[in-house]
């Protein structure tokens, strides 16, 4: 994953839950890796590394100071009392400096956020030149919403549709008489940019 001869490679890990090993592992390849969690309340921002930088927001589909995350085992751990900053990747670009440069990695583990932050990329036509898309998707019982599936499924194949082909993938279903909870972890690779 390093870069050619003189250029950087930025990764973005968002939703991090106190794990930094993905990032660790990335920064001793020669990346520069942001780590975003807002749910981390007790950890400030921080360089961790020579190269690893934690912020202590998360990203959204929209800029939020107040953000309400829908209540789970996660969120039950880490009361979002005042609501999480949340911003969008095109506004953390620009509060980080980092616009203009190549963002060579994208991993995503938002719990059910990932459609909407997805399409959000995709309109935006942010996603486009990142050349790996590393997202975890989940479907709930309650999350998304039953209006909004027909939404996740469309996205899930503009990814397709617009070069983003799968390299990795695992998954995980857990049921009980009134749940399901479907995951996937999706790695995909750009074919048109790469």
């Amino acid at each position: 994953m390093k870069g050619n001869e003189g250029e950087k490679s930025f990764v973005a890990d968002c939703t991090i839950d106190y794990d930094f090993a993905f990032d660790d592992a990335m920064a001793a390849i020669g990346c520069t890796v942001y780590s975003f969690d807002p749910s981390m309340l007790d950890t400030a921002d921080h360089k961790r590394g020579d190269r690893v930088f934690f912020k202590r927001i998360g990203i959204s589909d929209k800029d939020d100071d107040h953000f309400v995350p829908r209540v789970d085992e996660y969120v039950q751990k880490r009361p979002a009392v005042n609501g999480w900053p949340m911003r969008r990747l095109q506004t953390i670009l620009d509060l980080l400096g980092h616009r203009k440069e190549q963002l060579t990695v994208l991993k995503l583990d938002i719990e059910g956020y990932e459609w909407d932050v997805t399409r959000d990329l995709l309109d935006s036509g942010i996603l486009s030149s990142v050349p790996q898309f590393l997202v975890e998707w989940h479907l709930f019982t309650d999350f998304p919403p039953r209006e909004r599936v027909p939404d996740a499924v469309d996205t899930y194949f503009r990814l397709r549709d617009m070069g983003f082909q799968f390299f990795h993938f695992g998954r995980f279903f857990r049921r009980t008489p009134t749940s399901l909870i479907m995951q996937a972890q999706v790695a995909y690779l750009n074919t048109k940019r790469n």
